[in-house]
């Protein structure tokens, strides 16, 4: 896979790039998914979400359209509740590097397992799980699909390559979420709130550090909550500073309540 793994990974940085840095990508995980499914030639590749105390799952997005969401939500949780060994093994450790169904079971033991007979039949018994942060006890992430072969320990090393990358998509949009539910409970209203963001000019990565230094957070805290690092975090203030006019964080929130960016709060701590 190595002759390919560059472009592949180029491909998936500058998706990630656009993601953080442009204001109308919005919905990301399908491209991440088209992604995915061109470098792996996957049969399917699904985003899920899955609870190892409670048995059950949830699909949050797939590809190819395989069905109603219903179905494949119901298709998750059958995997959990016959033993797919992913919510397991990410839920209850502290391992998080992409592994295979058949290295974490053991190959003779996944392909005779209840589970592997049900992969088989759907969306394909060969399963590549790249895991994202997620609660105690939980998992979540892609799980991605072969129908005839498993996946190579090159593909595996790409997956934990690309696995960063994933993270950070999923904990910018995580905070955007956030950012925009404020604005339809105590702002002006979504569509005020974008206009002023695109009138402004500020990306959504900008957007996200703004939403969380109007929660007060360090710039050290900040680059933890994004997984990037406190130089980066300024260089995004420097921006913010540029585009509200303004010269310090205090300001720069208080501009942003002003304009209906951030909520109004009594304390800002």
């Amino acid at each position: 896979m190595r002759h390919r793994e560059e472009p592949a990974h180029a491909r998936m940085l500058e998706l990630a790039v656009a993601v953080l840095e442009c204001p109308d990508v919005e919905h990301p995980w399908p491209l991440v998914q088209q992604e995915l499914a061109r470098t792996f030639h996957s049969s399917a590749v699904a985003m899920s979400e899955s609870s190892w105390a409670g048995r059950q799952g949830q699909v949050i997005t797939w590809l190819p359209a395989m069905g109603e969401r219903s179905y494949l939500t119901g298709l998750v949780t059958r995997q959990v509740r016959a033993g797919v060994p992913f919510t397991r093994y990410y839920a209850t450790g502290s391992d998080t590097t992409p592994l295979t169904a058949a290295r974490i079971s053991g190959a003779a033991a996944w392909a005779n397992s209840e589970s592997y007979s049900l992969a088989r039949q759907t969306l394909g018994p060969h399963m590549l799980a790249i895991p994202l942060p997620a609660p105690a006890g939980a998992t979540r992430g892609f799980v991605v699909h072969h129908r005839t072969q498993d996946f190579t320990d090159a593909e595996c090393a790409y997956a934990l390559r690309i696995q960063p990358l994933l993270a950070g998509i999923d904990r910018h949009q995580r905070h955007l979420r956030r950012w925009r539910a404020a604005q339809q409970t105590t702002g002006p209203g979504l569509s005020a709130a974008d206009e002023t963001v695109t009138a402004l000019r500020l990306t959504p990565r900008e957007v996200t550090v703004l939403h969380l230094l109007g929660r007060a957070l360090t710039a050290n805290a900040i680059a933890r909550r994004l997984g990037i690092s406190p130089s980066t975090v300024h260089k995004h203030v420097h921006n913010l500073y540029l585009k509200l006019g303004t010269t310090d964080r205090l300001a720069t929130v208080l501009r942003a309540q002003r304009l209906g960016l951030l909520p109004v709060r009594r304390h800002l701590g």
